[in-house]
């Protein structure tokens, strides 16, 4: 088995969801004047630049795994990114207020639990990229 091979697959899907999954509130919470926007803004950087690191590390996993950039340089690459959008992701989710978070109406209450979604899928991609970057470097 490969490891650059399956640790870039797997981190290119995982940015992939993790765009997915920060943009999933703006497209699905319906019902205006619920918080979206300060959901979004909560914390010291906000959410959305963890969805604009995930589009980009979709890019950068797809380019180390066709072989169209240097190994080393992908490597480093997806271990600075995915390391930012770990970073990024759990700043947000401990600063944001749970009074937001828990003012949302009681359809959208899967919004709980997004944050640590979040959290959670960052965390793959840094591991698939920490994976990938000790693939690469052997």
């Amino acid at each position: 088995m490969n490891t650059e091979s399956v640790a870039s697959a797997v981190g290119a899907v995982a940015c992939l969801l993790l765009a997915a999954l920060v943009f999933a509130p703006a497209l699905l919470v319906t019902q205006s004047g619920v918080g979206v926007a300060a959901y979004y803004a909560a914390g010291p950087v906000g959410i959305s630049v963890v969805g604009f690191l995930g589009l980009l590390g979709v890019v950068v996993f797809l380019a180390g795994r066709g072989g169209r950039t240097d190994p080393v340089t992908v490597a480093g690459l997806v271990v600075v990114v995915g390391l930012a959008m770990l970073g990024f992701a759990l700043l947000w989710a401990v600063s944001i207020d749970s009074t937001l978070v828990f003012s949302f109406p009681p359809e959208y209450a899967w919004i709980e639990n997004h944050r640590w979604a979040v959290v959670a899928v960052a965390a793959v991609v840094a591991v698939s990229a920490a994976a990938y970057a000790r693939g690469t470097l052997k």
